[in-house]
């Protein structure tokens, strides 16, 4: 008794057990793929983008031209356009091109990432054909002061330094990010396009790049039922494009330069059996191309407002009804457009999860958008889980949706090609499969084998026209994808060490089953730049604060003509991590270096635009949490 009473008159700080509050959330991924990323991984990752994080810890094909260029996602075989990127909630693809760059997407800035295969995306977004890519921050209530600084050193004249700071109490949190990374980009390649046989050894030039940013977040609790929250994004960047290995051109002769910014507010609200999310936002994004041989010199400019309002009803036992509307409209301003070109979006979504005997979830969703006072595709999509076994987690899982995409702007108003009367590009898709997730003494395990299929009709090919000779794009295509996709994801303890492991693998068939003129010889053939055959592979293990991670990755053949007559060759590629973390008080440091292509394999993701070989970082980071 004297030793409890002693506790309690200790005036020091004590440390109590984190406490987790789970509220009624509808699960609306559930009879849909969804994977998420190891946190570990993202914090491993955190001086690179998005597209180095998703081709190292994916067998998602990244379309990438190098370095600090331009990279896109193809997901289940569809194309880039078909792969929606949300941020907290809305949708930062550009409304131009109708894709995001993931080059441009620092990790830094994520604190969760998670991929949404299919029309698992479609309650918070449409046109995800192939799926989408949700980008999340996240608050941290007991949080009342962390530092994080970070400077890393790497292979080409590579420099990058970035810092947070979170700082707060139960009631108010701040989170300041910034980075800073800038790159000569000058690697060496093998210059086939002289000789495959005896390729001489040439230096990548006119491929600097540069980016800079900061993201500030602010939250609030106004009283213990309504958060308030506040999140400013802004970055530069700067990159010259180098030409590919078939082409010379004067140095410095083609660039970008890109302003963004991305500004969100929001407010939630707990009532006893709901909950309500007003949030609403702007995104400005001003970007600069010049091409000196092409005398082009053009400005860009996107200036969107994005709203939604959600509520989520949990008052009935084991169902949750949501209902969401969005409206967004957004407003461009190009030397390539026939003016200010406008566009307004609105979108009407209810969901239903119902859960039956605990054995059994379904899902059942519906959404109507308007484009442009045009009635787009009716979007429903249905969902279950079914846990086969009582007492054991082996789970069936299958989904039915139908999804669409509108056409870009440039599709529409390019000048000069554009296409007025392009229809929307929409599909229906099906998957089912098998989830296996138990916990055993020391190991956990986690499996998934999915099939999937879809049929896209009205798919929107540029091709030349033959009257003006320039490049015009039309709905020509109707592309069936389907595939198996199977993944093992196991972690536990062994003494004193930890482990992990994980392995995906992805067989995706994507052909073409319209022709689009007489003599077609693209017919029932694979899409060019997707790969039948990815895998990626992750091995772990930690020891005495000591980290060492191998990862292999595997990319299959990609055609590059639509006969498939001309294809890259497949590549493997070898990464290592190493890492060791002391704890000295409340700081902690954390050394570690990566070899990424240890095997020096000289490759090519997109057609003469050679990638790096061997290359290195080593960074060190400084933390401290009170």
């Amino acid at each position: 008794m004297p030793g409890f009473l002693q506790a309690q008159m200790l005036l020091d700080t004590l440390d109590l057990s984190e406490v987790e509050i789970f509220s009624n959330k509808p699960d609306n991924s559930a009879g849909y793929k969804v994977f998420q990323i190891d946190s570990v991984q993202i914090r491993q990752f955190q001086t690179q983008s998005l597209s180095g994080l998703i081709t190292s810890t994916t067998p998602v094909f990244v379309k990438s031209y190098g370095h600090g260029s331009l990279a896109t996602s193809s997901i289940r075989g569809a194309s880039a356009t078909h792969t929606e990127v949300v941020w907290n909630g809305i949708n930062i693809n550009s409304p131009m091109p109708g894709q995001a760059d993931f080059s441009q997407i620092p990790v830094f800035f994520a604190d969760k990432i998670m991929i949404y295969y299919g029309p698992g995306s479609i309650f918070q977004t449409s046109g995800g054909l192939g799926g989408s890519i949700n980008i999340e921050t996240k608050t941290n209530w007991q949080n009342r002061l962390n530092v994080e600084l970070l400077q890393e050193v790497a292979s080409f004249k590579t420099y990058s330094a970035s810092g947070k700071v979170s700082v707060g109490n139960p009631k108010f949190q701040s989170v300041t990010r910034l980075f800073y990374l800038n790159s000569a980009n000058n690697y060496d390649y093998d210059d086939i396009s002289v000789s495959r046989e005896n390729p001489p050894s040439e230096q990548r030039q006119n491929a600097v790049y540069q980016q800079k940013g900061l993201l500030q977040e602010f939250a609030w609790k106004s009283g213990k039922k309504t958060t308030i929250s506040a999140k400013l994004w802004m970055q530069d960047n700067f990159r010259e494009i180098p030409p590919n290995m078939l082409v010379t051109v004067p140095d410095g002769n083609e660039n970008s330069q890109e302003s963004l910014i991305r500004g969100l507010v929001g407010m939630e609200h707990y009532f006893a059996h709901s909950n309500l999310k007003i949030q609403s936002g702007i995104l400005y994004n001003f970007l600069n191309y010049k091409n000196e041989l092409s005398q082009i010199d053009a400005d860009n400019t996107v200036t969107s407002s994005v709203n939604l309002l959600e509520h989520v009803y949990h008052g009935l036992d084991n169902l949750v009804i949501t209902t969401r509307f969005d409206f967004d409209h957004h407003q461009v301003v190009s030397d390539n457009y026939p003016g200010t070109q406008i566009r307004n979006e609105g979108a009407f979504c209810v969901g239903a999860n119902y859960s039956l005997l605990s054995r059994a979830t379904f899902n059942l969703l519906l959404r109507q958008e308007m484009i442009d006072n045009k009635i787009a595709p009716f979007t429903p999509s249905f969902g279950v889980n079914f846990k086969m076994l009582k007492n054991q987690g082996l789970y069936l899982k299958a989904n039915i949706a139908r999804n669409f995409n509108v056409p870009s702007l440039n599709d529409l108003y390019w000048s000069p090609g554009g296409n007025h009367d392009l229809d929307f590009e929409s599909g229906f898709s099906w998957e089912t499969g098998l989830a296996f997730r138990e916990q055993f003494e020391q190991v956990n395990l986690n499996a998934e084998l999915t099939w999937f299929y879809s049929d896209i009709d009205n798919w929107i090919l540029w091709q030349p026209d033959s009257v003006f000779s320039y490049w015009t794009p039309s709905n020509l295509k109707n592309v069936i994808s389907k595939g198996l996709e199977a993944m093992v994801n196991a972690n536990g303890t062994f003494a004193k060490f930890d482990w992990t492991y994980s392995l995906q693998y992805a067989f995706t068939s994507a052909r073409n089953m319209k022709p689009v003129s007489e003599g077609d010889h693209a017919v029932n053939k694979q899409l060019i730049y997707v790969p039948e055959h990815s895998l990626n592979q992750n091995i772990g293990v930690g020891f005495g604060g000591f980290r060492l991670n191998y990862t292999l990755n595997f990319t299959g053949e990609r055609f590059t003509t639509s006969d498939n007559s001309r294809y890259l060759p497949s590549f493997i590629l070898h990464d290592i991590f190493v890492g060791k973390t002391l704890k000295i008080g409340k700081s902690t440091f954390h050394l570690q270096l990566m070899v990424n292509n240890l095997m020096d394999t000289q490759y090519q993701v997109i057609a003469w635009q050679p990638m790096p070989g061997r290359n290195f970082s080593f960074s060190v980071k400084y933390g401290f949490n009170k």
